[in-house]
């Protein structure tokens, strides 16, 4: 299989996933028919008690969207590995709860397993996957399909890359939803409320490729300044908790590199030190959209800098401060904190795109030797019984 081609740029192909793969109308129609149906049903409407649970990607999203489920149902909700809710949390759950699985391919043992100990002890389970067939949504009491395509005729360099960036943009879209819907049934938030961010969020989808256009320049830059770097940090708090690890794990997965993850907080704690060590080998992602922790990010950026890291800084139009920061990104797309998760991935996207193509890498992401097993044939427990 031939490499990316020397030059190429994506923006452009960004923008035809979104248009053909996401495919907007298609999404909302699907979607907004089964977030209605869910809401309808009591179990769900009166759940006194959210979990978001995942694994990879779909981690990632349940991480960022369990503050915006918070904020917009007034139900408490919590994000958490698929593998933790199922074996260390599962014996915990009520008939009050609502476990909500996650998973793309439908088809993840986890996945299925959060599902079948959650019946086990009486919690209302709804599964969101992009397959209809799968063992997720033949075992979870209700399902939302988010629904993209996969065959929209890109070069076979690819891979599943940009299928799996429509995957995240189409999980991401159907939280929103749910959480909106779910807020308006219990009368925590009024239908304008939820009309206004519907929009939001639509606009925000199909502003990718003008968002990668503009920052696309930026990144081919810093891709020929890290050379051969190995090991790439994102840090976040909130819902850009998720998205930090959304875009670590793209380091991995693609180049593969080492992407490391880190709440915004705790590496001022931890790995201050080693920046002290490492200088400029240091480079930290800091996802700062405008919220409540854009003064600590401002923060951190001027405490790398004096410890002689590099700071690569993600921000909207509205944000300013990072004068210490080696690189300052410019979304140009004005958009609050819990909505952030929808743009802030971008840049990683295009630094990790364009860093494969300066090692000419073959295929993203690499294919797995085991031909899925470790994530879809391993043993699924169907009874609490036996966990502590």
């Amino acid at each position: 299989m031939h490499p990316f081609p020397p030059g190429q740029t994506f923006a452009a192909d960004v923008t035809r996933a979104v248009s053909a793969s996401v495919d907007l109308p298609n999404l909302r129609r699907v979607v907004s028919e089964q977030v209605a149906a869910a809401v309808a049903d009591e179990r769900v409407a009166n759940a006194q008690r959210i979990v978001l649970t995942g694994s990879g990607d779909s981690l990632f999203a349940a991480i960022g969207l369990a503050h915006v489920f918070r904020r917009w149902t007034g139900i408490a909700t919590e994000g958490r590995s698929a593998m933790d809710q199922a074996r260390y949390h599962s014996t915990l759950l009520t008939p009050a709860d609502l476990v909500i699985s996650i998973s793309n391919s439908g088809s993840s043992s986890r996945a299925r397993e959060v599902v079948q100990l959650a019946t086990d002890r009486g919690a209302m389970t709804l599964g969101i996957t992009g397959s209809l067939t799968g063992e997720l949504a033949r075992n979870a009491a209700r399902i939302i399909h988010r629904p993209i395509r996969e065959d929209i005729g890109l070069p076979p360099y690819y891979g599943r890359c940009l299928c799996n960036f429509a995957e995240y943009m189409a999980v991401l879209y159907a939280l929103y939803c749910l959480a909106l819907a779910l807020g308006v049934r219990r009368g925590y938030i009024s239908a304008a409320f939820q009309h206004l961010q519907l929009t939001r969020i639509e606009a925000a989808i199909a502003a990718q490729g003008a968002i990668a256009a503009r920052i696309e320049p930026a990144m081919m830059k810093l891709c020929q300044e890290l050379g051969d770097i190995d090991t790439l940090w994102t840090i976040g708090s909130g819902p850009s908790q998720g998205t930090a690890r959304y875009c670590a794990a793209k380091y991995h997965e693609q180049m593969p590199i080492n992407g490391v993850s880190c709440d915004l907080e705790e590496w001022a704690h931890l790995e201050y030190f080693l920046t002290l060590k490492w200088g400029a080998r240091s480079v930290v992602m800091v996802i700062a959209p405008p919220g409540n922790s854009l003064d600590r990010a401002q923060e951190l950026v001027q405490g790398i800098a004096t410890a002689g890291g590099r700071a690569i800084v993600i921000h909207s139009a509205s944000a300013a401060g990072f004068a210490q920061a080696h690189l300052s990104v410019d979304l140009g797309h004005d958009i609050d904190e819990w909505l952030s998760p929808l743009t802030f991935h971008l840049p990683a996207q295009l630094l990790v795109l364009h860093m494969a193509v300066r090692a000419g890498i073959p295929h993203i992401p690499l294919r797995r030797h085991d031909g899925t097993w470790l994530i879809c044939k391993g043993i699924v427990r169907e009874r609490v019984g036996g966990l502590n």
